[in-house]
C-alpha cells in the first residue's frame, strides 16, 4: 500500500470514528429534545376540597397568627389523597375586633387564595396580611376555610413538580414597610417556563411554631427603594436555578427565627383569567 493510500485509510477511519461520535451525539440530543409533557392547559372542574375521589382531602396541618404590628397569618396545606389537585381556593376566616368594636371578621377578597397545584402527599404555605394589632386591635381567632379543587388523576400534569425553595437570608429595616426582604433559591426541574401566581411564605419562632406569613410576588417586585439588588437572572417558575427575593407587605415578625422561613414558589400552567392572589 502506498504511503498516499495509508494516509487516505487512516483520514476515513477518523472520519468514520469522528461520525459515530457525531451520530451518537446526535441520538442524546433528540432525546433531549422530547417535546415537553407539562399540559399548557387542563379543564377545570371545581368540586369540594374536603373529599377526594379515592380519599383523603385538602387539610389545613398547621396555622398560626403574629401577635403585633401589622399581623399576619401563615398556615401549611396537605393533599392527602393520590390524586392532584388543582386551583384549591381557601377562604381565611379571622375574627378581630377593630377601636373596641365586637369582633367580627376581615372580609374582602384579599381573604381568598388559590393554590395552583397540590401534588399528591404535597405540602405547601399560604399567608396574608391581616390588621395593625395594638391599643384596642386584636385578633380574636384564625382558621382556614378549605373550598373548591379540580381533581386530576396523578400523573395528568406530566412531569410537573413543584419548584425547589430555600432561604438563604432575611435582611430587616427599621423604616415603614415594606422593606424587609428575604432572599432564597428557587429550582425548577420543569421541562418549560410556568406562570409565577406569587410566593407564599411562612414565618416560624425558635420552637416551629408559625408566626406569620405573606403571598407576594417574586423577584424583588416591591422592592424598597435604594436596595441594592439586582434583577433575578430569570423569572420565578422557568427551568433551573436563580436567586430571588421577596418583600413582604408587613415587618416580618420580631419573634421569628429566619433559619425555620419556609417558601413556595406558586407555579401555574397558564394565568387565569383574574388572579384572585393579586388582590393585595
Amino acid at each position: 500500500m502506498t504511503k498516499r493510500k495509508l494516509l487516505m485509510t487512516a483520514f476515513s477511519a477518523v472520519i468514520v470514528a469522528t461520525a459515530g461520535v457525531v451520530v451518537a451525539v446526535q441520538r442524546d440530543d433528540d432525546s433531549a429534545a422530547k417535546p415537553c409533557d407539562i399540559p399548557d392547559v387542563v379543564q377545570e372542574h371545581p368540586t369540594s376540597a374536603k373529599h377526594a375521589p379515592s380519599g383523603g382531602a385538602i387539610e389545613v396541618a398547621e396555622k398560626g397568627v403574629s401577635s403585633s404590628g401589622l399581623a399576619s397569618m401563615g398556615a401549611v396545606l396537605h393533599n392527602t389523597s393520590d390524586h392532584i389537585a388543582y386551583r384549591t381556593k381557601i377562604t381565611l376566616k379571622v375574627i378581630v375586633s377593630v377601636n373596641g368594636l365586637p369582633p367580627g371578621p376581615i372580609q374582602g377578597a384579599p381573604m381568598t387564595m388559590e393554590i395552583p397545584v397540590l401534588l399528591p402527599g404535597q405540602r405547601t404555605g399560604i399567608g396574608r396580611t391581616l390588621i395593625n394589632i395594638g391599643g384596642t386591635n386584636k385578633v380574636h381567632s384564625a382558621d382556614v376555610e378549605i373550598q373548591t379543587t379540580t381533581w386530576l388523576p396523578n400523573g395528568a400534569l406530566g412531569t410537573f413538580a413543584p419548584t425547589t425553595d430555600t432561604h438563604e437570608s432575611t435582611s430587616r429595616s427599621q423604616s415603614s414597610p415594606p422593606a424587609d426582604t428575604v432572599s432564597y433559591t428557587e429550582k425548577s426541574t420543569n421541562c418549560r417556563a410556568l406562570t409565577s401566581r406569587r410566593t407564599a411564605v411562612v414565618f416560624r419562632d425558635a420552637n416551629g411554631k408559625i408566626t406569620g406569613g405573606d403571598l407576594v410576588p417574586p423577584d424583588g417586585k416591591g422592592n424598597p427603594p435604594a436596595s441594592p439588588q439586582a434583577p433575578p437572572a430569570s423569572p420565578s417558575c422557568s427551568p433551573g436555578e436563580r436567586k430571588t427575593w421577596i418583600v413582604p407587605l408587613q415587618h416580618i415578625p420580631q419573634t421569628a427565627d429566619d433559619t425555620q422561613t419556609e417558601l413556595s414558589s406558586y407555579c401555574d400552567l397558564n394565568p387565569p383569567p383574574n388572579d384572585t392572589n393579586n388582590a393585595l
